[in-house]
């Protein structure tokens, strides 16, 4: 189940933050170049105040390798992350609460737990990455990493790319799509099927290859999203648990 763990935490992988210092914005408009294009992306979308997500999500570790668990997802904010994950039948595996400086940890199946900085996300994942952006990626509002781009208009879509980063952008100027490539590994993550209601994904994909280990891929399928509602978000280390090595 450790391995599990990363695996989630990696979905919520996401890239650099920029300034968003945004003027008014005509959207009658279309934009001619990226440094607009991005005006419009940020000036569009906001991250609510309480998020919260249920769902399922499918992890493909290797061929002919899959597990389906539930899954639900709290965010407050700038402020906190509550993760539990369970079996069928709604057996709880596991628990984590990320913070902007800790994250804390409770495994179901062995008794076990941890606390450790939020520094520890980044060595699972070997890339750097702070709270702030980890949230944005639940949220479905991923920063774009500050670079110069080529600009591209392709049929409904806008491209941004440069050698290491691509982003897919939609003519309703939510990020459909981004490539992130740093030295022979690489991450794609795909949001799909936004809602006519509230105009988030209903499905996030992650692929993940690396140069030195197995290649996987996570799809997270909500059935669930609420906006702006306080969340509860309960987390008690049991007595009878043993920190994890």
């Amino acid at each position: 189940m450790n391995r599990t763990v990363l695996y989630l935490f990696c979905i919520v992988f996401a890239s650099s933050c920029v300034t968003k210092n945004i003027a008014e914005v005509d959207f009658s408009v279309p934009p001619k170049n990226e440094k607009e294009l991005i005006a419009r992306v940020y000036s569009k979308n906001k991250s609510p105040e309480w998020l919260a997500l249920k769902g399922k999500v499918r992890l493909m570790l290797e061929k002919d390798n899959e597990v389906s668990l539930g899954i639900s997802i709290r965010v407050r904010k700038d402020s906190l992350i509550w993760v539990s994950v369970t079996a069928p039948f709604g057996i709880e595996l596991f628990r984590a609460v990320l913070t902007k400086d800790s994250v804390y940890y409770i495994n179901r199946t062995n008794k076990t737990y941890f606390v450790k900085p939020i520094a520890h996300i980044s060595q699972i994942i070997k890339t750097d990455i702070a709270f702030n952006e980890i949230q944005e990626m639940i949220m479905a509002n991923p920063k774009i990493v500050k670079k110069k781009y080529s600009f591209e208009k392709t049929n409904d879509d806008f491209l941004l790319s440069t050698q290491d980063y691509i982003y897919t952008i939609s003519n309703l100027y939510r990020i459909r799509k981004g490539v992130m490539i740093d030295e022979g590994n690489s991450l794609i993550y795909t949001y799909r099927n936004f809602s006519f209601e509230n105009d988030f994904p209903e499905q996030l994909e992650l692929i993940v290859k690396s140069a030195s280990e197995t290649p996987f891929n996570i799809k997270l399928n909500y059935s669930k999203v609420v906006f702006d509602q306080q969340q509860q978000t309960p987390f008690k280390i049991p007595s009878s648990y043993v920190k994890a090595k």
